[in-house]
């Protein structure tokens, strides 16, 4: 249904007028599929009308799941995509041109939360884990935690279970008993009693987590569209970072929540620390996902991160003074 909704979305965008002005208005649509904050930048360059100053009128579409959300780059429904790099790798292994061309969240940024009985890696021995989905950067995060506790996987079980509030539903049913999610979700935690025996952000862990997404036939096709589309996703980092109300009302619209202890947190964490200036796809990053990509299915050809990634049109901003434009304002 998703499917058939995006290409009727389309076809009205390319039957509507576009606004007068010098620059031609273009239309695309951007797939998520996730509402975590690292999403931030996406989500402000479409509210703040900063596509739209670079010549793009953007729709923004979630779908659950990145799995569902890559197929719409795939079948063409969609022009960009906003979700991890390990989906985007795994669907260029499956014969889809998917290409990384910036980062929103370079490294590994979960807590492990656990119920409060568990304190250390000998409690966690034998517990249940639970994860999103099989591959993507919650599973990951639940395995690389549980080396850095010095316990090997094969000492807890790690399960599938959906979303961060549905993990943590199941944790208060006593379904399972521990979790790995990001910041917003931990703060979540900790109101319903849980606690955090791990910070993978403090173990710098390398990582290419959420991207900005396109395929190489869009760069082939429409090379105009791709640098005005980075250049708002761009243009949004610094606003959101000078704009902090407006930005925590984006968050609060898409990632669906009123709380403001969470928004705040997710906006402080993300917006501050995290989000990069210069958002260049990180190579070493792009590694670590394949190599772990590679970990659970030993036959994934011998691939490397330069395969997966592109990222002349950061550059290209970088070196034309753009960015620092930006922040000289």
């Amino acid at each position: 249904m998703q499917t058939k909704f995006i290409r009727l979305l389309i076809a009205t965008l390319m039957l509507a007028p576009a606004s007068a002005g010098a620059q031609k208005i273009e239309r695309a649509v951007l797939a998520f599929g996730s509402t975590g904050p690292n999403l931030t930048p996406f989500w402000v360059a479409r509210e703040a009308g900063l596509y739209r100053q670079y010549g793009i009128d953007v729709d923004v579409v979630f779908f659950r799941g990145s799995t569902i959300a890559i197929n719409a780059l795939a079948s063409r429904d969609a022009h960009f995509g906003a979700f991890g790099a390990s989906s985007s790798v795994l669907a260029k292994l499956g014969g889809v041109d998917t290409v990384l061309i910036a980062t929103a969240t370079p490294g590994l940024l979960f807590y492990l939360v656990t119920k409060k009985e568990i304190r250390n890696a000998n409690d966690l021995k034998g517990k249940k884990i639970a994860v999103s989905r099989p591959g993507t950067d919650s599973d990951l995060a639940a395995r690389v935690a549980v080396q850095k506790l010095g316990l090997a996987e094969k000492d807890v079980n790690i399960i599938s279970m959906g979303t961060d509030t549905e993990r943590m539903s199941a944790m208060s049913q006593g379904v399972v008993d521990a979790t790995v999610v990001t910041i917003g979700g931990y703060v979540a935690a900790q109101k319903l009693g849980f606690h955090s025996i791990l910070d993978l952000s403090q173990a710098n862990v390398p990582y290419e987590a959420a991207s900005l997404i396109t395929t190489q036939t869009l760069i082939r096709e429409n090379l105009e569209l791709v640098r005005r589309f980075t250049r708002g996703f761009v243009a949004a980092i610094q606003y959101s970072q000078a704009h902090r109300e407006f930005t925590l009302k984006v968050l609060s619209k898409y990632m669906r929540i009123a709380d403001q202890e969470i928004l705040n947190a997710s906006y402080d964490y993300y917006v501050g620390r995290v989000i990069p200036r210069v958002p260049y796809v990180s190579e070493r990053g792009l590694q670590a996902v394949i190599d772990f990509i590679r970990q659970r299915n030993p036959q994934t050809p011998n691939v490397k991160a330069q395969d997966f990634m592109d990222n002349r049109f950061i550059k290209e901003l970088d070196d034309s003074g753009f960015i620092q434009k930006l922040y000289a304002k």
